[in-house]
């Protein structure tokens, strides 16, 4: 039992901290910040610890070339997410996403993939989706911060745990393609869609996603790496080298940001 409950528990933990984490840097510090707690792997890293721990080498690594194929189906889940937002509000913005994400997933589980071609269709993918939002402006007059009553916080979390205790659940009971598929659903995106939404408005979660979707395209290379890493080295060699990449992405992101901000004081 200790097997089931426990990565369980952490995952839903770990979403529902990084949800609120997300929504405070929203609120405090800007839609940047946000993106980038809320994209980071903090839901597949956790799955994917728990799985070495119990699995061998060979079922990680498929799981892992899963998860890379399930990768294309974020891209367009997102693009709805950022075009829905101004335009919705927070239910059909996240079901719109929600829909998206499994006409794209559910074609995807019934393909054979390999690493590479898995990759390929990613850069494919988010490439186009990069292409279509590249000049997207936003209304930063729409900015609105609602002011949280006492309970939202506890409900939020709450609220948050069951949904991933549903998902994990489900992907659990379907093997290495479900592991897969269910460490890289969209769980946080979804959640923090519909709190960002409510919170501050279409127009803060446009932006939120804009850039979500830029610094998450990361993970199909550390899935990528981790898939090989595993298969070459062990469980946690490439656990290792795919949390590496993922925190230089992060960083690399964070200079750009930098740099751009100083390009536009400096116009």
């Amino acid at each position: 039992m200790e097997e089931f409950w426990i990565p369980l528990i952490l995952r839903m933990v770990v979403t529902a901290a990084v949800v609120v984490a997300a929504t405070a840097a929203a609120e405090r510090v800007g839609p940047f910040w946000a993106a980038l707690i809320g994209a980071f792997p903090t839901s597949a890293g956790p799955a994917y610890v728990m799985l070495a721990l119990k699995e061998d080498a060979a079922f990680v690594a498929a799981s892992a070339v899963s998860s890379l194929a399930a990768m294309i189906a974020i891209a367009p889940c997102t693009l709805a997410i950022i075009f829905l937002a101004t335009r919705a509000n927070a239910v059909a913005t996240v079901l719109g996403g929600f829909l998206v994400w499994v006409a794209f997933a559910i074609p995807i589980t019934q393909l054979t993939w390999t690493p590479l071609v898995a990759l390929a269709c990613n850069l494919l993918v988010y490439g186009l989706c990069f292409w279509v939002t590249r000049n997207m402006r936003f209304d930063l007059s729409d900015l609105r911060i609602k002011k949280a009553k006492w309970f939202e916080l506890p409900a939020r979390a709450i609220v948050i745990g069951l949904f991933v205790a549903s998902v994990v659940t489900l992907s659990d009971l379907l093997g290495p393609i479900g592991m897969g598929l269910g460490a890289v659903f969209p769980i946080v995106f979804l959640s923090l869609s519909v709190v960002l939404h409510m919170r501050l408005g279409g127009t803060a979660l446009a932006m939120t996603m804009h850039t979500a979707l830029r610094v998450v395209s990361i993970i199909a290379f550390a899935l990528l790496v981790l898939h090989y890493g595993v298969l070459w080295w062990g469980e946690a060699i490439g656990l290792s080298l795919a949390f590496l990449v993922s925190i230089i992405w992060a960083l690399l992101f964070v200079m750009l940001n930098r740099s751009e901000k100083r390009d536009t004081m400096a116009l």
